[in-house]
């Protein structure tokens, strides 16, 4: 997809809100007559022009938010795709509450949204017709090359996400996750994989005990992209391609998604992907500990205590409380070699962070209140869904055990919380934010502007974080 900022360039699609001034007599009698009637999203092309026009509804001024404006975009795109345009020229109005450059980037990535689908394996493909996008130099505001440049970074970044949470498990398992994640060395990221026997040898007891009921090798995935100074922020995402709950088995309908539940390992590669397309002059490391988790006589049993990287015995509760296993090691892994500044972890963690929170927003605490609040204000500026959960030792204490240091399940009560503090528990001396991503990284339908299915949901977030450098 190409965009760029000048004169008209193919056919204009104008966004018009409700309430403002009409000096289109044509407009007019459209509106008058409710042919358009500007209703956010409702697209209506005008003939009665002397080129076509594709008429956008953003709806009542004081509605607009940037989720409608990038709906309006994803609109706006569909039935441009419809009318088989392959340029269009995009024209903002100026509204009250947003900048012309703020929106005319949630627009046009509603546009670029409108441009996604994951149709790899059906015989016949989607069509997509629009390759180039212009966004009007003289209603744009202070719109310039680099917004545009950051802003397909990110969006390449989202699309490797949604790709590989997309992906189903037959063909995305460990070993091809690393593939992918081998990619970004293309881009100047070091990417290194570890095989199992390495792994062993590193101490990751937990992450293997949970790998060992599947015949898929796992591989613990580090990409360090070192373009800054200073200590490096991590992420680290939890990468369970599959999730079948071991023996502590999930019912059929649970399983369905499960392909999903490696969303967390998909942010943080999207996000370093974007990082390195925009040529962010910072240090970042992301870890990735991917496996399987599936049962056969050598997995792993509720009731089993097991060791850690952290040298933590783990009284094993739950064998489908598995991700927050996987983590433990991951960021013990992360804090003992490379002593970062910050370390974000994201997971599809918990169903009860989804209850809490609803399906599509993030629950997020820590070891530290200001870490926390720059993560959230990050989120904030990146339109991307995220709340503070509660924690602290009220949520520690549940994961007690009496015959090991620590059992991976806190029960159902307050379990978002109590998953999250497992894993700050093998934290020791650095600022850590974790990020529960279980609803907004795969949608059961569409949901605003996002597809069905993955939804590279954190990817903008990361790539601020690492901006900011804080």
């Amino acid at each position: 997809m190409k965009i760029n900022i000048g004169k008209q360039n193919g056919e204009i699609i104008k966004f018009v809100a409700k309430e403002s001034e009409i000096k289109c007599d044509n407009l007019k009698y459209l509106v008058d007559n409710n042919f358009f009637n500007r209703e956010n999203g409702e697209t209506f092309l005008n003939l009665k022009c002397e080129n076509p026009v594709l008429l956008t509804g953003l709806g009542k001024p004081d509605d607009i938010t940037i989720d409608t404006l990038k709906v309006a975009g994803l609109n706006a795109g569909k039935e441009a795709n419809r009318l088989k345009l392959e340029k269009v020229t995009v024209c903002v109005p100026e509204l009250k509450n947003f900048t012309r450059k703020e929106t005319a980037l949630a627009i046009i990535e509603g546009l670029l949204n409108s441009t996604y689908n994951y149709d790899n394996y059906k015989k016949t493909k989607c069509e997509i017709n629009l390759k180039e996008i212009t966004a009007c130099e003289d209603c744009t505001g202070d719109l310039n090359n680099d917004d545009i440049e950051e802003l397909m970074a990110k969006w390449s970044g989202i699309v490797f996400a949604r790709n590989l949470v997309n992906t189903p498990a037959n063909d995305l398992y460990p070993e091809t996750l690393a593939n992918e994640a081998m990619k970004l060395k293309e881009l100047g990221v070091d990417v290194k994989v570890f095989g199992k026997e390495e792994i062993e040898k590193i101490g990751m007891k937990a992450y293997l005990s949970v790998a060992r009921g599947s015949n898929r090798e796992p591989k613990l995935i580090v990409m360090e992209y070192m373009k800054g100074e200073g200590a490096p922020i991590s992420f680290v995402g939890k990468g369970l391609t599959y999730d079948s709950g071991g023996y502590s088995l999930k019912p059929n309908d649970g399983m369905k998604t499960m392909k999903s539940d490696m969303g967390g390992s998909a942010a943080v590669i999207g996000a370093i992907k974007a990082i390195a397309e925009a040529k962010l002059k910072v240090n970042v490391v992301g870890v990735v500990a991917a496996c399987e988790n599936m049962l056969d006589g050598g997995a792993y049993k509720p009731g089993d205590i097991i060791g850690s990287l952290r040298g933590l015995s783990i009284e094993v509760d739950n064998t489908d409380a598995e991700g927050r296993l996987t983590l433990a090691d991951a960021v013990t892994y992360s804090e003992m070699n490379y002593s970062p500044k910050l370390m974000v972890e994201l997971a599809t963690l918990t169903g009860a962070c989804i209850v809490a929170m609803g399906a599509h927003r993030s629950g997020v605490l820590g070891n530290d209140a200001e870490s926390i609040e720059h993560v959230l204000k990050c989120a904030k500026l990146e339109n991307e869904r995220a709340w503070s959960l509660p924690y602290g030792k009220d949520y520690q204490d549940l994961n007690k055990s009496d015959i090991a240091d620590i059992k991976n399940s806190g029960g159902r009560w307050g379990g978002a919380s109590s998953a999250g503090e497992f894993v700050g528990a093998f934290i020791e001396n650095t600022k850590w934010v974790h990020v529960d991503i279980a609803g907004p990284a795969f949608n059961s339908a569409p949901f605003m502007e996002q597809p069905k299915g993955g939804t590279g949901h954190m990817v903008k977030t990361l790539y601020r974080i690492a901006k900011e450098n804080k």
